[in-house]
């Protein structure tokens, strides 16, 4: 029986078990997490693409709302982005919808699921591996003096970045010259539940932006600032200001934005934190962690069919995916705001891909007409590496919304 392990137990790891368990059939699945190490926790919305997800592992959207104080996302609002207290929407086209959760009690409720379901859990510190003579992983020591052996090891590690990271060294494409936030602080407020908004809330700050995530009994919020304009104890002064109140930080995480170049090396494949960070702005976290899944599916079963080129073609995938999204997040950033030298000097600072300058001159060249999704299909494959035809990221009304959302391309 082929044997998986998947190594941390937040989010990633217990959504990678559970794909694992469902589409792997006769194999056995292992799941390795420390509860002393604990987890990140910090993502709570997602896309339409994690419903589709939930629906094929069975896992019923009424386990989400009674077990992770799940509450429906339909959109996400953009306020004052401009610097005019304006908004706008970003909303879920053809009728899908989303999700937003407490991302500890999801990992909980999906462990529940996963031990139901016959993954085997194990509550232990990973402190070394042993390696096959081609690379391959063999086994994993663990804290206690056990060892774990495996076949194909999924490193869920987190910001540790266990194995893509510290062992295989794989090379890190960093995008700190298009996404120079590199600090964010996390808070809570609570409600009462009543008109909750199906809305996510993105908030254009001095210095970056506050996600406001309703669930439950509370909102899931957060300040992603550049560290370089302003620091903790400011940023958390703002958002006091912003909100009329004080507001507790437990910590504050410190970041990089970027990707690896490959994340499926030898018998290892990184998911979630452990294979890059954007940002949270979209939702793009579980996002990536579903994209990451379903694609390794699809190139396994080439690998498994003969086909010799399947892993590097899923790390060139993985990568345009990774550069596709970059280049998104980047274009809500090219706003009219000038309150702040953040804001003044962010297009002189930092660089713009090339990617959404094309996008730009298409909108002019077409004299006023609206960009169609080939318009983007065609800047995607004259910018991106090998085959793009996988790439379900955003489409054509997407970039339109937020590109006139922040007058970039209607200026």
């Amino acid at each position: 029986m082929f044997k998986y392990v998947v190594i941390g137990g937040g989010t990633a790891g217990w959504l990678s078990a559970l794909f694992l368990n469902k589409m792997m059939p006769y194999s056995k699945v292992t799941l390795i997490a420390s509860k002393e190490l604990g987890i990140l926790g910090a993502g709570e919305g997602t896309t339409p693409h994690f419903v589709k997800l939930m629906r094929d592992l069975d896992i019923p959207e009424s386990g989400l709302y009674e077990n992770a104080k799940a509450t429906v996302k339909n959109s996400i609002k953009f306020t004052n982005w401009n610097g005019n207290n304006g908004t706008y929407l970003h909303p879920f086209f053809n009728g899908e919808y989303a999700f937003h959760f407490d991302a500890n009690l999801l990992a909980k409720y999906f462990q529940t699921l996963g031990e139901e379901r016959g993954i085997k859990y194990i509550d232990d510190e990973v402190i070394n591996f042993k390696f096959k003579n081609n690379g391959d992983i063999e086994s994993i020591e663990l804290k206690t003096g056990k060892s774990i052996s495996s076949d194909f090891v999924f490193d869920c590690s987190g910001l540790r970045r266990i194995l893509i990271g510290k062992h295989f060294k794989a090379k890190w494409n960093s995008y700190t010259d298009f996404l120079p936030c590199k600090k964010a602080i996390p808070f809570f407020i609570e409600h009462d539940n009543k008109n909750i908004p199906d809305y996510t809330e993105s908030i254009a700050m001095k210095y970056g932006w506050v996600w406001k995530i309703p669930v439950q009994g509370r909102y899931g919020c957060g300040y992603v600032f550049d560290s370089d304009f302003t620091n903790e104890l400011e940023a958390q002064a703002e958002v006091e200001e912003l909100f009329g109140h004080k507001i507790t930080v437990p910590r504050v995480f410190s970041f990089e934005a970027g990707s690896y170049d490959k994340i499926w090396i030898n018998n290892c494949l990184a998911v979630g934190l452990s294979s890059g960070f954007t940002e949270p702005l979209e939702a793009t976290s579980i996002w990536l962690q579903v994209m990451t899944l379903r694609n390794w599916k699809l190139m396994m079963d080439k690998k498994l069919q003969g086909d010799p080129n399947a892993v590097k073609s899923y790390n060139i995938l993985q990568k345009n995916l990774n550069e596709d999204l970059r280049n998104f997040i980047h274009l809500h950033y090219l706003t009219k705001r000038n309150d702040s030298e953040f804001w003044k000097t962010f297009q002189e600072k930092n660089s713009t891909p090339k990617f959404v300058k094309l996008l730009k001159d298409m909108t002019f060249n077409k004299k006023g007409q609206k960009l169609e999704q080939k318009d983007l299909d065609y800047v995607r494959m004259t910018t991106l590496e090998g085959d793009s035809r996988y790439n379900d990221t955003y489409f054509i009304p997407s970039w339109l919304t937020v590109g006139e959302g922040v007058g970039y391309f209607n200026a």
